[in-house]
């Protein structure tokens, strides 16, 4: 339940950080500072020709009969009102807005105007005191009613009205990502060679990370969609021009002090400390546990747009970390995504629910599909790899999760699109013929029960539509050995399914081939393309052809 608004304890705070944070400190003294100077310059620079001025428009001002006494009331209750409302925009602000006091007390504007309102006061009452005391205080005194209050009745209003907008939550995101964006930039400023003193370090990692625990206290505490995707979207760009720039960041942020020990996210990772520091990779280590997390309670909450955000996200980061050739980053990714995998699995599983993994497979296979154009054989080769074991995973819940059986085409798709990429882009053969037959092991899965598989790929002809489509692509680009694979491993149905079985299941699978539109009915993060469409529907006769040869082999080998 929500905290109650406490009118008190928000002044309290704003009044305990403006007496003491360093911050407030400095915006004090450069406030104190610069009203004292302007008062020295009014009175000697600007005073005797305001007095002149006065004279050739003919008003005869008599000074001395000015009165000091009402001055220090004025600025009393002016500052009354600026301290008085911030405190209760802030604190009513912060009631959907975690650790907004504790934000807008380092901000920088909100801390000089504060001080210059008591400033003001405090210039008032030293007017006072002098005049008391029979100190010539003239020109102190009209730049404190022509000049000090007339600026301040000018701005005061405007800055009450700025502090409620910019507490609207989306500028709040925009304040503290552009604090983070501010950082990095300073910090590729200095180049890769700049030394970082030990205290500064730790203040850098101090505010990146608080920055961060606000996005988050922020993507968990306020109930609105549209800010939590501001959020993720916000960080994950934040992450890409961060990975952009890390080249130019001074090699010193990246060793490992105890701030980043300390912190909830690095608590039980102690021991990987070593590798994170090696791998110059704690910003991003810190920022995808945080949005892992969000992940996992959008999985729970059933937010699957959000879900959903937070994978392309990742996908969008690693493919900034591809283009960059952070491989370090890339590994990283890597196993953030599978841990994905591992969470919306086990949803799934659950509830009988795939569109979170229907998601994550096409983001995943985004990933993937840069790791190709940038011709990463060997993580390729291990992503593939992790798709087989997830399609395993996904064959075995079907008993209990029935919806599973879906992702194993969306799976197999992802696949398929990478073979064909790999074949366009000339890859070694035998990396293709290895990438191909891991393909063909999504209806050839281990220690299947027999009775089960020929159940199940008897009325599921989503895989096999996907591996004769491949076969397809293969037969339009002459392409006879792959082609001869795959029509090859169609023959274990032939012995799984026997002769009837196995004929009607491929017409009907040559039927959906025939008149599959490009496009289908609903629309998803891959837009509404259709999975099981092929272009090459005038190579069907063609595959069907090897496909009896083929079966007259098979036959003459199974016993009768």
């Amino acid at each position: 339940m929500r905290e109650s608004v406490n009118l008190i304890s928000g002044f309290t705070r704003v009044l305990y950080t403006l007496l003491t944070s360093s911050r407030s400190h400095q915006a004090a003294l450069i406030i104190f500072s610069g009203m004292g100077l302007a008062d020295f310059l009014f009175r000697f620079l600007v005073f005797p020709v305001y007095t002149e001025f006065l004279f050739s428009i003919g008003a005869k001002p008599v000074w001395s009969e000015l009165d000091a006494g009402f001055a220090p009331i004025v600025w009393l209750v002016f500052f009354t009102i600026i301290l008085g409302s911030l405190t209760i925009v802030i604190t009513f602000a912060a009631q959907n807005v975690p650790k907004l006091i504790d934000l807008y007390m380092d901000h920088w504007p909100s801390l000089l105007f504060v001080w210059w309102s008591a400033a003001c006061l405090v210039h008032s009452l030293t007017i006072k005191l002098f005049a008391e005391a029979g100190v010539n205080i003239v020109s102190s005194l009209i730049f404190n009613f022509h000049v000090l209050l007339a600026v301040s009745l000018i701005i005061g209003f405007p800055f009450i009205l700025s502090i409620l907008k910019s507490t609207k939550t989306s500028n709040v995101i925009e304040n503290l990502l552009a604090g983070s964006y501010q950082s990095f930039n300073d910090l590729a400023n200095k180049g890769a060679t700049a030394n970082i003193s030990e205290k500064e370090h730790a203040k850098i990692q101090q505010k990146l990370f608080e920055e961060l625990n606000q996005l988050m206290d922020l993507l968990v505490y306020v109930p609105y969609k549209e800010p939590k995707a501001h959020v993720v979207e916000g960080i994950g760009e934040l992450l890409q021009h961060y990975v952009k720039l890390k080249h130019k960041i001074p090699e010193s942020l990246f060793k490992i002090n105890q701030r980043i020990e300390e912190d909830i996210s690095f608590r039980t990772m102690k021991s990987l400390l070593v590798e994170v520091e090696k791998s110059k990779t704690f910003y991003e280590q810190k920022s995808f546990r945080l949005i892992g997390n969000a992940y996992n309670i959008f999985l729970e909450s059933g937010e699957f747009d959000l879900s959903s955000l937070c994978a392309e996200q990742l996908s969008q980061v690693g493919k900034t970390a591809i283009e960059c050739n952070d491989q370090e980053l890339i590994e990283v990714i890597t196993v953030r995504l599978n841990t994905y995998f591992r969470f919306a699995l086990k949803h799934a599983q659950h509830y009988n629910e795939p569109r979170n993994l229907y998601n994550l497979v096409f983001h995943y296979g985004q990933f993937l599909g840069h790791l190709t154009e940038s011709h990463q054989v060997d993580r390729v080769k291990t992503c593939i790899g992790h798709f087989v074991f997830y399609g395993q995973q996904c064959f075995n819940s079907i008993s209990s999760a029935p919806s599973l059986s879906f992702i194993l085409d969306v799976i197999a798709f992802e696949i398929q699109k990478l073979l064909i990429n790999v074949y366009k882009n000339k890859w070694d053969r035998e990396i293709q013929k290895e990438l191909l037959l891991k393909f063909l092991l999504f209806d050839n899965f281990q220690d299947v029960d027999r009775d089960f598989a020929r159940n199940f790929f008897s009325q599921n002809h989503g895989i096999r539509l996907l591996h004769i489509g491949l076969a397809l692509f293969y037969l339009e680009q002459k392409e006879d050995e792959f082609t001869n694979t795959i029509a090859s491993d169609t023959m274990q149905d032939l012995k799984l399914f026997g002769e009837s079985l196995f004929t009607k299941t491929m017409k009907t699978i040559f039927t959906r081939l025939e008149i599959s539109g490009p496009k289908f009915w609903e629309d998803t993060d891959r837009g509404n393309l259709n999975i099981y469409y092929t272009p090459y529907q005038n190579q069907i006769k063609s595959f069907i052809k090897i496909q009896d040869e083929l079966k007259l082999k098979t036959e003459k080998t199974i016993p009768a």
